[in-house]
């Protein structure tokens, strides 16, 4: 669909082709390209006929990709968003057009120069927004924990994409677009999360809810609850576990499976962000219904019932969870009557309840092993200021009273003098930070331009995580990178990403549903329930979809 007066479906469209690359770990831009090929038996898409509809077509004007599937046993057709992309370039022959579009990354080609040192700090999120207003971008989402984190190093001379690409590498973001085309900095780790609830039995251990062990369970006389297979223990005289168990509530059901008082189960995230998934797994006893409610700074956000078709042993429950920092768990009824709540396992992620089949491969995964990896370097940039002072700009000019000339530095600079032929008070200095000056001229004539400055002095102090006895050193460097804390995380989190260095292509049968940077199951014979971020995904249609996955495995 191109604007409001096109659109082209199925008896128009002979092929299409929508490719993603998003990198999990910001080591370039993101990258969405689209091609669609139509019919043009009749001429009406020739670039020389007046008549043609390729004439309202424009570069950098906006088109929408929808996918759709007739869903089994219906005429109804089910749609799904697939793109919202930007025209680059059009070209037809007498048999058909093509028309190819492109991410709006792809128009942030202008140079970012206003970046400037800050002794007390600059939140990345402040940054962040700076780089969109000054590229034009109104419409974005920036995940809140950035309001959090703080630079003080100026962004360096950088297109815009790559500036943005910078902080979102630095703050263990992923740089992304939407599927309605606006710009995403979203999180791409887990923050850490504390638990707490209202009641728990002696022998239960709620924080262990948050790791994923084996958990065990202590036969108590709840109805039907306990088996007498041996997978349950006794309990000691003491009361007190002596095994890892999970979360076990003090209160008890009553006849008909409600409760006098309604166990509550609250997670503290670390920080504020949206999620899109939850997982939980339960004991033995289930519970037949629950509400989750989940809150920002106090101020209520979501609110989901989830009933018992939803609840199993292991519950995946697909919700949209907007940014929030404190969810609470509250149970109201269990499916047996006189029974406790067991809860062995909680988790919030990106991961869609999504598995890719051998069946759904149309051709055998190639496994790539990634060159080994011994360390991954972070430096620390620390600023200094320059006793020496430099001429930066010295150049012959012509200029005429009143007249406004920028100059750009290559290097991180400050305290600006203007000198003309030597003399100071002809020229003044009307803007400027780390990058450029700008200068505006007092007088007429021919004359000799000094600008004079001091450069930062650079220190560098290293973050290292060493990961194998040999192999490569990366040694990653993010300008931006200002604190050892920051670069302790960052080392820390590429670490993690490096550690399993194995990747998979394979063709499918083409899921428009899914997205580069999501996180699904893949089916292997050698690890069940193996995890791979996909990271370039291709969506191709000639009346069927057909589709290409490129995915990195998760972890060791």
């Amino acid at each position: 669909m191109f604007g409001y007066g096109l659109v082209y479906y199925n008896d128009s469209v002979m092929s299409s082709a929508l490719d993603s690359y998003v990198s999990p770990i910001g080591a370039d831009v993101p990258q969405f390209d689209f091609s669609v090929t139509l019919k043009n038996y009749d001429h009406y898409f020739n670039v020389d006929n007046p008549n043609s509809a390729i004439n309202y077509l424009e570069t950098g004007q906006e088109m929408d990709i929808m996918y759709g599937y007739q869903t089994p046993g219906s005429d109804t057709i089910e749609w799904i968003q697939g793109n919202h992309l930007w025209c680059s370039e059009w070209e037809s022959d007498d048999n058909t057009a093509t028309i190819r579009c492109q991410d709006i990354f792809r128009n942030m080609d202008g140079e970012y120069v206003k970046g400037l040192y800050s002794a007390a700090g600059k939140s990345y999120y402040a940054l962040a927004e700076e780089i969109l207003k000054d590229a034009g971008i109104s419409e974005y989402y920036i995940d809140p924990r950035l309001k959090k984190l703080y630079s003080n190093n100026p962004i360096p001379r950088v297109k815009y994409k790559e500036a943005l690409q910078i902080i979102a590498n630095a703050c263990r973001c992923v740089l992304t677009q939407s599927r309605d085309g606006k710009v995403q900095i979203k999180s791409n780790f887990m923050p850490s999360a504390s638990i707490a609830t209202n009641g728990e039995e002696t022998y239960s251990n709620a924080a262990n809810v948050l790791t994923d062990t084996p958990k065990v369970e202590y036969a108590t006389l709840a109805g039907n609850y306990t088996p007498t297979d041996g997978t349950m223990f006794f309990l000691p005289r003491n009361g007190k576990a002596a095994l890892t168990t999970g979360y076990v509530s003090k209160e008890i059901s009553g006849a008909n499976g409600t409760f006098t008082k309604n166990p509550v189960v609250t997670i503290t995230m670390e920080a504020i962000r949206a999620y899109y998934g939850l997982k939980l797994v339960f004991g033995t006893a289930l519970p037949a219904a629950f509400t989750i409610r989940t809150y920002k700074g106090g101020e209520p956000v979501n609110e989901y019932p989830i009933e018992k078709d939803e609840i199993n042993t292991t519950s995946i429950i697909l919700r949209d969870f907007d940014d929030f920092d404190v969810m609470k768990i509250e149970f109201t009824k269990t499916a047996e009557p006189y029974n406790r709540i067991v809860l062995n396992y909680f988790s919030l992620s990106d991961v869609v309840d999504f598995t890719m089949n051998r069946r759904d491969m149309t051709s055998s995964p190639k496994a790539i092993k990634q060159e080994l990896i011994k360390e991954v370097i972070v430096p620390c940039y620390t600023y200094q200021e320059n006793n020496r002072e430099e001429n930066l700009v010295y150049e012959d000019i012509d200029v005429v009273a009143g007249e406004v000339e920028t100059y750009y530095i290559q290097d991180p600079s400050y305290g600006y003098k203007v000198k003309l032929d030597e003399v100071e008070g002809k020229a003044t200095v009307v803007a400027w930070s780390n990058y450029f000056v700008t200068i505006k001229f007092n007088v007429t004539g021919s004359f000799k331009l000094e600008v004079q400055g001091y450069r930062y002095k650079i220190v560098e102090k290293y973050a290292t995580v060493s990961l194998n006895a040999r192999g490569k050193t990366v040694k990653w460097k993010n300008p931006l990178i200002s604190n050892t804390t920051m670069a302790n995380e960052l080392a820390a989190w590429l670490a993690d990403y490096y550690t399993a260095g194995i990747e998979y292509e394979y063709d499918t049968r083409g899921n428009p549903e899914l997205d580069a940077t999501d996180i699904v199951y893949q089916e292997n014979e050698f690890h069940d329930g193996m995890r791979v971020n996909i990271y370039r995904h291709t969506v191709n249609f000639k009346q069927a979809f057909s589709g290409r996955v490129t995915a990195r495995r998760i972890g060791g």
